[in-house]
This record gives C-alpha cells, sequence and structure tokens, in this order.
C-alpha cells in the first residue's frame, strides 16, 4: 500500500537537534532585503493578504533559523557574558512573539520582520564576542 501524499501545506520534518538549521546557509542578504521593503510599506495599499501570508511565513520561518544560529552561538560564550546575556533575553522574546499566531495583517509582518532584524543584529554582536581560537602550529 502507498504512502499517503503529503499534506498540501507543509512538510514538517524531525529535526529535534536543528542540525539541518546549521547545515543550510542562510541568505541573508535576501532577508535583509525583504525586511527593508516590509518595514518601509505604507499601510494603504498595503499587500495583498495571500502576500502578506507567504512574507510573514517567510519571516517566521528565516527567524526560526536565525534564532538558533543566536542560540548556539550564545551557547560558545560563557555564562555571564553580556553578549550571551543579551542573547538570552532576546531570544525569550523571539520565542514568545513566534509562538503566536500569526496574522496575515501589514503588523504582524512588519513585526516578524523587526524581529529578524533584531536577532542578526544579537548573531553579529555574538560572533564579534566568540574568542578566536588561533590555529595550532603543525
Amino acid at each position: 500500500m502507498p504512502a499517503p501524499p503529503p499534506s498540501s501545506a507543509h512538510i514538517a520534518l524531525y529535526d529535534p537537534e536543528g542540525h539541518l538549521n546549521r547545515e543550510l546557509p542562510l541568505d541573508r542578504a535576501s532577508h535583509e532585503r525583504l525586511v527593508k521593503a516590509v518595514l518601509g510599506w505604507p499601510a494603504d495599499p498595503g499587500p495583498r493578504p495571500a502576500d502578506l501570508e507567504q512574507l510573514t511565513l517567510r519571516l517566521t520561518g528565516a527567524a526560526h533559523v536565525v534564532a538558533d544560529d543566536v542560540r548556539h552561538a550564545a551557547e560558545q560564550l560563557t555564562d555571564g557574558h553580556t553578549a550571551r546575556t543579551r542573547a538570552a533575553a532576546a531570544l525569550a522574546e523571539a520565542q514568545h512573539h513566534l509562538a503566536a499566531d500569526p496574522q496575515n495583517t501589514l503588523g504582524c509582518a512588519q513585526g516578524h520582520a523587526r524581529l529578524l532584524r533584531t536577532l542578526y543584529e544579537h548573531l553579529d554582536h555574538l560572533t564579534e564576542a566568540t574568542p578566536r581560537h588561533p590555529a595550532k602550529p603543525r
């Protein structure tokens, strides 16, 4: 008996350790252009509801992946490090924001865009704060 066809809504991959997120490169430039465009839209006339849904889904997915990168980068720093503490607060806010059901409104899309921008800023701060280990001599 063949397997039933996947739902047309989406296919969820089981990846509890988040390995796929770190394996797939993010297209940061594309995300930054999207954030800029979404934050620059006037409310009237705004994008169509179907377009808002797609934009919000794309921003939500990107925010989840960048949040995982922020979490991973924060783990590289010692407890109590300022960048790690700030990242933890940003991650808690991101989790709260992303747990809410997305609405097909410009305000929701813009909120997700601001969240994604903030997560990238934290990722940059964490990357700058991560100690570089010199290469071992051969």
